[in-house]
């Protein structure tokens, strides 16, 4: 499938688990969510590795655990707590490196933090730089009532980190914060390397792709091919909004469908 998956759509099940799970069902460009700190250790990142190898996948990204912290841990006034998160990281950044996986996720601060905008811009392009020894990027990624959600703060990013700044675009995070996809495709389109799918319904924020849902992929599809895109769409929804793996499946055939009546080749 040209379509991949994050294990997160099966949260709470066990990370291996849930990669394994979407590894056996045909889907090959797999995100892989770390839910607990001991998954950053060398012994069970082999684990995955293992999995990955034996069914040729290729792990897209990785994403921290540690998203609820960030404002905290990297965009507060206490500098010391700034560094020892970035060392921090480095695990996240080795996990991805061993995982072959381009880049780790960040959601960043809430709306209010302690340091200017441009602190925090700097703050991030250094964390990015670390990063980037490990052979990975750190993406942000729009994320309702975080720093991120808006275009303008994602402009402000990339004026400090330039081509090296990267994005992780997420279409129900976008819904949320009630800003269109597009805003934020031309704001800093070629910075975005990855994106989250989702669909919506009358009753539903986040649901899986489908003929019932409203969004618009078609026209996503679209503005992201204007703009040459050439990352992964990855499907990542909330468990309590799916019945199980068939769902995702039907999903992503939903969405290839699409591709190929655009005449998109992936």
């Amino acid at each position: 499938m040209n379509i991949g998956a994050s294990s997160a759509c099966f949260y709470p099940m066990e990370t291996e688990k849930s990669f394994q799970l979407l590894c056996e069902n045909g889907f090959r460009d797999i995100e892989i969510f770390f839910n607990s700190p001991s998954e950053t250790n060398a012994s069970f990142v082999k684990q995955l590795k293992a999995i990955k190898d034996r069914y040729g996948v290729n792990v897209t990204s990785v994403h921290p655990y540690e998203s609820f912290g960030e404002g905290y841990n990297f965009f507060s006034n206490y500098y010391r707590r700034y560094v020892d998160a970035c060392e921090n990281y480095k695990r996240f950044f080795a996990a991805a490196a061993e995982l072959g996986a381009k880049f780790a996720i960040m959601h960043g601060a809430k709306f209010k933090y302690d340091i200017t905008k441009e602190e925090y811009a700097e703050r991030f392009t250094r964390l990015n730089e670390i990063a980037m020894t490990f052979g990975c990027y750190m993406a942000h990624e729009n994320v309702v009532d975080f720093s991120g959600a808006r275009p303008e703060f994602m402009t402000l990013l990339k004026d400090y980190g330039k081509e090296n700044f990267k994005m992780v675009l997420d279409v129900k995070q976008a819904r949320k914060a009630g800003v269109l996809p597009e805003e934020f495709i031309r704001a800093v389109g070629e910075n975005i390397i990855h994106v989250h799918l989702s669909d919506c319904t009358q009753n539903s924020q986040c649901a899986p792709p489908s003929e019932k849902g409203l969004f618009d992929f078609g026209k996503l599809f679209t503005e992201l091919e204007g703009i040459n895109y050439k990352g992964k769409y990855i499907i990542e929804l909330y468990s309590d909004g799916f019945d199980g793996i068939e769902d995702i499946i039907n999903s992503a055939k939903y969405l290839e469908n699409i591709m190929q009546s655009l005449n998109i080749k992936r």
